[in-house]
């Protein structure tokens, strides 16, 4: 009996047999259409005691319930009604004498404690159990975990961390958070979700990938990689609405479960902010440049130096006219990150938006701020020398080019490798050959 063939059987069979449910046991007058649900089973830890679920129904009298068949040793199976739940997820089996379930029906959630004849034995609002500090947790993942103590509710806090409830017998009290302890699994728990998930779309089934998402989600419901995914496939599905919503729910849930925590850093790598930029770019691209605007707004109290949202901020006011305050917004962007190591970078890449934009004077002013500022790559020097010429400045450009040559020469002289010599050779011969080129073989150039 302990197989899920006998219970899928009897399922069926009560189904069959589901107007004399409603004779025994309600007025007519009183009971909704039943909510026909899926066989599934729940069992204890050794294995004794089985509750399946089989359907739900509402009345005028209480909440929506479900009729579960329990199955224990040495009793006959017997049909209870328990508070229709989160199902399957959330419903548990701890102990051979026990059922718990976490109880939406009422709006706020319940974690119910019951007897095996469906009474309930203790419960209480997730709100009242969890830590203030963690309201993430009441859309988190729920699972059955055992300590020395016993079996407990092990709840996902959202933030890495797991509160555990303990629902021992012997504890006669109420709902308790016995401790919390870090999620050390979590990150190799969504690395599975979403391997799994791009393998199936890889074999072309993609309803089974969103499937698997989902259920990640409903696991891992801080973590921004999943939506990130779940986003895709909505938008090769062709739901653009969908995708969005998709974004926007990550946003929220995996902000919430960093505190919204303000990074003032222009290359931000996170799968969070990440997150962020796909939720601005969708926006803009469902609902256009007002609404995008709005959304990047959001981005930007987040992440107010990020270079992806500075620069678009910039290209929408630029494109609407607002020339000044898309230069005053840049500017800010820079402020905020003076002193910062990623100033000089950030002035490069905000020359070369510049540069994309037609504007190659303040393109040119920007680099060579960013020159100023400590930044110097071969990459930098050629981006003003090309810009130099650009504007029809070749011996400014020249003057660049020699500066690079000048550190090629040092390279060459001082290198104690004859590989890196030559290197350096070659480089130089390159670069006064650019030179002449420019101004011609008898101009002496000199450093700007």
């Amino acid at each position: 009996m302990k197989g899920t063939g006998f219970a899928t059987r009897v399922a069926v069979a009560a189904m069959t047999a589901g107007a004399g449910f409603a004779a025994d046991g309600e007025r007519h007058g009183d009971v909704a259409a039943a909510v026909i649900l899926p066989a599934v089973s729940a069992a204890s830890p050794s294995g004794d005691v089985r509750v399946t679920l089989v359907e739900g129904r509402a009345n005028a009298l209480r909440p929506l319930t479900v009729r579960a068949l329990i199955v224990q040793p040495g009793a006959l199976a017997s049909w209870v009604l328990l508070p229709l739940t989160e199902i399957p997820q959330h419903l548990f089996v701890p102990t051979d004498e026990s059922i718990v379930c976490v109880d939406r029906s009422l709006g706020s959630p319940r974690v119910v404690q019951l007897d095996l004849g469906g009474v309930e034995v203790r419960s209480r609002s997730l709100a009242a159990l969890l830590p203030e500090s963690s309201p993430r947790a009441l859309d988190g993942a729920i699972t059955l975990g055992f300590v020395d103590t016993g079996p407990c509710l092990a709840i996902d806090l959202g933030n890495r961390d797991i509160a555990l409830v303990d629902l021992s017998e012997g504890h006669g009290g109420p709902l308790e958070v016995c401790s919390v302890v870090h999620n050390s699994r979590s990150s190799h728990g969504v690395e599975d979700w979403l391997r799994k998930s791009r393998n199936l779309l890889l074999e072309g089934n993609e309803v089974a990938a969103q499937t698997t998402l989902e259920a990640a989600k409903d696991a891992f419901p801080a973590e921004p990689r999943i939506y990130q995914q779940l986003a895709r496939i909505h938008r090769s599905s062709g739901d653009p609405a969908a995708q969005l919503q998709c974004l926007e729910e990550g946003l929220r849930r995996s902000h919430s479960a960093t505190s919204q925590a303000v990074t003032r850093d222009w290359q931000v790598g996170t799968p969070e902010a990440r997150l962020v930029l796909d939720f601005v770019e969708t926006t803009r691209k469902v609902r256009g440049n007002g609404e995008a605007t709005k959304a990047l707004g959001q981005a930007l109290t987040l992440y107010p130096c990020m270079e992806q949202a500075v620069l678009l901020r910039a290209e929408l006011l630029f494109s609407s006219g607002k020339d000044a305050e898309a230069i005053a917004s840049l500017e800010e962007a820079v402020g905020a990150l003076e002193g910062s190591e990623e100033l000089g970078p950030a002035l490069h890449d905000i020359g070369r938006f510049l540069e994309r934009q037609g504007r190659d004077g303040a393109a040119i002013r920007c680099m060579k701020r960013a020159y100023e500022a400590g930044e110097f790559s071969e990459f930098l020097i050629r981006d003003i020398a090309d810009l130099h010429v650009r504007v029809g400045r070749p011996v400014g450009a020249a003057r660049w080019l020699t500066r690079l040559k000048n550190h090629w020469a040092s390279v060459a002289n001082g290198a104690s490798e004859a590989d890196r010599s030559r290197r350096g050779d070659r480089r130089l011969a390159d670069l006064q050959r650019e030179i002449e080129e420019l101004v011609g073989s008898e101009a002496v150039v000199t450093d700007p």
